[in-house]
């Protein structure tokens, strides 16, 4: 009735994912009509090619072409690219796949909105991270507005920021990984063990449990994230089997990896839009293409929306209104002639 050692917390599971680091580029071409083209590439090792973290492969219509190059950090290893790639007729459609509701899948909502303003078609089309964290701890007693502010304004990925605000990072990420994160954790870890025994009719279980709820958090965090409930003095005959801790472990590990992948990643995002660009919340722009590379911090506690609007000039308006207001002129020309 062990718990596995494979049940850890805190930055000292997550951040030891460090070293799988991959890269996630993202690229929208929006038509005028509202469709889209849609190619996600993922650039990592080969575990990526059997699973991948946004629920997309080749069995749900994604065209995919999968090559190699060097790795950059280790010469005589080879990396995997992925390179996947679909059109959808609108964004609903899009979002039936890249959106739909998963705590252990990356989420991405499209929108698209066309304005018909007669000279003028205005364009606006976004794409929003929702945020990694999909764990039921409320982040209110862990974040401030300040927090929130801050993140608001890092800037992309790879930017120089202050040393006071390198030092605000640092104390963010300690808050995120240390204390939120483990916390998080552990209390869907504790919630699961309850209703093993409430589903096992193990009831009278349940205030042992609820005593000892913080000493086992304490122990876990002790011994770097690894806890054996046969340790804990009364709590020896836990009534539950191996196999019951074992599928509870793998549901925690499943929601860790998860976290890890996508914590670890370095996030590209293009979006290609018809016409003059108006507004965005672009890293920078070229022509009508947008480009972010947003951190993993913007989208890890909160939603992160890319957004752009575009501006196409109607010529058929144009030209009929020419003609309007020419033969308006005729009209009153001949009528003067009259």
């Amino acid at each position: 009735m062990k718990i596995a050692k494979t049940f850890l917390l805190g930055s000292v599971v997550l951040f030891a994912f460090a070293s799988c680091d991959h890269d996630v580029a993202m690229e929208t071409t929006v038509h005028d009509d509202g469709s889209l083209d849609k190619i996600i590439t993922l650039e990592g090792d080969s575990t990526n090619i059997t699973n991948n973290y946004l629920g997309i492969s080749e069995a749900t219509g994604w065209k995919l072409v999968v090559t190699k190059k060097d790795s950059v950090e280790k010469k005589d290893e080879k990396k995997f690219v992925l390179t996947f790639s679909k059109h959808f007729h609108t964004s609903d459609e899009a979002n039936q796949e890249l959106a739909f509701p998963n705590d252990t899948l990356f989420r991405v909502t499209s929108k698209f909105e066309k304005k018909f303003r007669w000279f003028y078609t205005y364009l606006y089309y976004s794409d929003t991270y929702h945020a990694i964290n999909r764990l039921s701890l409320p982040t209110e007693d862990y974040f401030t507005e300040e927090d929130y502010a801050f993140i608001d304004r890092l800037p992309a990925e790879g930017s120089s920021i202050s040393k006071a605000d390198s030092l605000y990072l640092d104390r963010l990420n300690q808050k995120i990984y240390d204390f939120y994160g483990s916390r998080a954790l552990f209390e869907m870890y504790y919630s699961k063990l309850e209703l093993l025994l409430k589903q096992e009719n193990k009831t009278p279980w349940l205030d042992t449990l609820k005593n000892h709820k913080e000493k086992m958090y304490t122990m876990l965090m002790e011994n770097d994230g690894a806890l054996n409930i046969l340790e804990i003095e009364g709590m020896s005959q836990l009534p539950l089997t191996d196999n019951q801790l074992s599928q509870l472990e793998a549901e925690i590990e499943t929601r860790v990896d998860f976290f890890s992948f996508a914590t670890n990643g370095k996030y590209q995002h293009t979006i290609n839009l018809p016409g003059n660009i108006l507004s965005t919340n672009a890293d920078s722009v070229a022509g009508n293409s947008l480009y972010w590379r947003p951190s993993t911090t913007k989208f890890l506690l909160k939603d992160f929306t890319l957004y752009g609007e575009s501006r196409r000039l109607n010529l058929w308006t144009v030209l009929v209104s020419i003609g309007v207001i020419g033969a308006a002129f005729l009209l009153i020309f001949y009528r003067g002639r009259k």
